[in-house]
C-alpha cells in the first residue's frame, strides 16, 4: 500500500511558470500519478498522449483542450488524443497517465 498525506507532500516547480507537481507514483509502463498545482493564467503546452490519462479536477477551474472543467469534473483521454491544459483559475488537479506523454510545442 501506498500513502501520500496531504500534509507530508512536497510540491516541485515544473518548466512552465505557475505549475507546480507532486508525485504521487510512477508506475510501470512509464506513466505517473500526480497532483498539479496552477496558478490562474497558467498554460501547460499541448501534449500526445501514448497511453490513457484521467484527470479529476479538485479545485478552481482549468481548461484542457477547449473543454472548462470544474471542481469534481473528470476528464479521461486516449491513446493517440493531444490536448494543452490552461488554468481559467487558480486551480489543483489529480492526473493519472499510463504512459509518458511528450510535449508538442
Amino acid at each position: 500500500m501506498l500513502v501520500n498525506k496531504a500534509a507530508d507532500r512536497e510540491w516541485q516547480a515544473t518548466d512552465y511558470p505557475g505549475i507546480q507537481r507532486s508525485l504521487f507514483r510512477h508506475n510501470d509502463s512509464g506513466g505517473r500519478s500526480s497532483g498539479v498545482r496552477l496558478e490562474a493564467g497558467a498554460r501547460f503546452p499541448s501534449h500526445a498522449h501514448h497511453g490513457t490519462e484521467e484527470v479529476v479536477v479538485l479545485a478552481g477551474v482549468v481548461r484542457i483542450g477547449g473543454v472548462e472543467l470544474g471542481e469534481g469534473d473528470y476528464l479521461y483521454t486516449e491513446p493517440g488524443e493531444e490536448h494543452d491544459v490552461a488554468a481559467v483559475t487558480n486551480a489543483c488537479i489529480f492526473v493519472s497517465s499510463q504512459k509518458a506523454t511528450p510535449v508538442l510545442e
